[in-house]
């Protein structure tokens, strides 16, 4: 049996903590800004998902959230935990598209994640396809600290290939110093689509995405009264949805990274397991 490692006083590079969550439920990715560049504080796998370093150097930490396991299936909870360091930058990257699959029970899906103070954050959630018969629950709490900057940005995909799509619910809510910046709910129901037509979708529509900055300017006609931006479009499909958002979204990202960002060779100063 090896001896507990003692505590660490300082930031300096050091292989993160990679181990299950307490109880098999959260996922936990924190990472901090020192003098090195920047340091992966916190690596810990949830129940269903693995967060994942792809790189950590003096610019930006970029990382992405892997499903272990099918799914989610029916009943299934997954909890993902985001923290940015102070002045730290954190570009969050999709794998693979979640396919929440049919069941009697609710799914939830729960994300939060705290931007500490002049942190920077993109992050890019992977495309979430509701099948027939799932039932949903998707929430997104964002804590933005004083002088944070935050891009947001996820599809959702009524049904697989050929099928109705399943019930969705899905919130997010943005919260600073001065209070609630953001709450906005997006509710998909196939039971009350008919009475419902075209409130959300448009005719022939079965994909919404949405994209949100928090903390710097953005678009005309996009922007919320506490600051930042809200936009959101439905398609026929996800290529028809790129075609829409993909501009605004390089915009808004690169908006985010560039101030931290340098280019040329990285510094990995996470070690990761498979």
């Amino acid at each position: 049996m090896h001896p507990r490692p003692a505590h660490r006083a300082s930031f300096a590079p050091a292989r993160p903590e990679i181990a299950a969550a307490a109880g098999g439920r959260e996922a936990l990715l924190c990472v901090r800004r020192a003098a090195c560049g920047h340091v992966v504080e916190r690596l810990r796998r949830g129940e269903r998902l693995a967060p994942r370093v792809l790189d950590a150097g003096a610019g930006a930490v970029q990382a992405c959230v892997l499903p272990t396991q099918a799914g989610p299936l029916a009943g299934d909870h997954d909890r993902v935990r985001i923290v940015v360091g102070a002045d730290a930058v954190l570009v969050v990257r999709p794998i693979a598209a979640t396919v929440a699959l049919p069941g009697s029970a609710r799914t939830r899906l729960d994300l939060h994640v705290e931007v500490g103070p002049g942190a920077r954050l993109v992050l890019e959630d992977p495309t979430l396809i509701v099948a027939a018969g799932a039932d949903v629950e998707r929430r997104t709490t964002v804590r933005l600290a004083a002088g944070a900057v935050a891009a947001l940005r996820d599809a959702v995909v009524l049904g697989r290939a050929g099928e109705r799509g399943g019930r969705l619910v899905s919130t997010l809510r943005i919260t600073g110093d001065a209070g609630v910046v953001l709450h906005d709910e997006l509710r998909l129901d196939p039971a009350s689509s008919l009475r419902d037509a075209h409130v959300a979708l448009a005719p022939g529509h079965r994909v919404v995405g949405t994209l949100c900055l928090l903390g710097a300017e953005a678009d005309a006609g996009y922007e919320l009264a506490r600051g930042g931006a809200l936009r959101r479009a439905t398609a026929a499909g996800l290529a028809e949805l790129d075609a829409e958002l993909a501009s605004p979204w390089a915009r808004w990202a690169a908006g985010v990274v560039a101030p931290g960002h340098q280019e040329g060779p990285a510094r990995t100063n996470a070690t990761l397991s498979t």
